[in-house]
């Protein structure tokens, strides 16, 4: 069954290939899209030198580093809110105020607040992964019932304990969605914010499109795609094996 299930997911992306490449030769203009063999001419020579790689490295990096910030702020905060009415009331409203605003618009005000412009790109990639990871976490615990905290209490459990025994493992599926869902957003946004900075994949890709260099365009669309799919890949892995009752088959 396994195997089948990889045969397919190889006829999907060999569908997207397919129809890249008839697309190629439908639109006949002198700015066409690239074909899949000048792309793949393209990557093999950005692949020969270090800058490439160095803005991949530089990027990824960025993702990774603001997303587990997002995370390490994100679920305790959304485990507070979930659990304290008090909390719900003083943070929530605030934070959904917050929330409709996209990350990259914060780019102009950073600018002043922050200074360095690794940390505004860093910041807005942090964004982009907080509300989903805080919102699913308060999620998880309001739809706890509220029996099975009552239950551990009424057996001698401490609040620390019922936290640490309840309402995390019951929060946990809804938390392992928030970080999926959250890892695909951070790399959308690194591409914006990197638009507007001088460094990494986003740089890359719009200093190739401004050159006319369209098959690198191609290249780094390409590359960001499979590091936030490896990326998701990942994070659904640490969540199964934390969750293996949930395991999937995608996995």
């Amino acid at each position: 069954m396994e195997y089948v299930r990889r045969v397919e997911q190889s006829v999907s992306l060999l569908a997207l290939l397919a129809i890249w490449a008839v697309g190629t030769m439908i639109v006949a203009t002198d700015l066409s899209l690239p074909t899949p063999p000048q792309v793949a001419t393209a990557f093999v020579e950005a692949a020969t030198g270090s800058y490439f790689w160095g803005e991949v490295v530089r990027s990824t990096f960025r993702v990774y580093l603001s997303y587990v910030i997002a995370a390490v702020v994100a679920i305790p905060l959304g485990l507070l809110i979930g659990r304290s009415e008090i909390a719900e009331d003083l943070l929530f409203p605030s934070l959904e105020v917050l929330r409709p605003i996209p990350p990259i618009a914060w780019f102009p005000a950073l600018t002043i607040i922050l200074f360095n412009q690794e940390n505004i790109v860093r910041f807005i990639i942090f964004l982009a992964a907080f509300f989903p990871i805080l919102l699913n976490t308060i999620e998880g615990v309001q739809g706890i019932e509220a029996e099975y905290s009552q239950a551990a209490s009424s057996l001698g459990a401490s609040s620390s304990q019922s936290l640490r025994h309840v309402v995390l493992p019951g929060a946990l599926p809804s938390i392992y969605t928030g970080l999926v869902n959250a890892m695909g957003l951070a790399w959308v946004s690194l591409v914006a914010a990197e638009l507007l900075s001088s460094t990494g994949l986003g740089y890359y890709l719009w200093n190739a499109f401004v050159s006319n260099a369209y098959p690198d365009v191609i290249v780094a669309i390409l590359v960001i795609g499979v590091l936030g799919y490896v990326s998701s890949a990942l994070v659904r892995w640490l969540g199964a094996r934390q969750l293996p009752w949930l395991q999937s088959e995608t996995v």
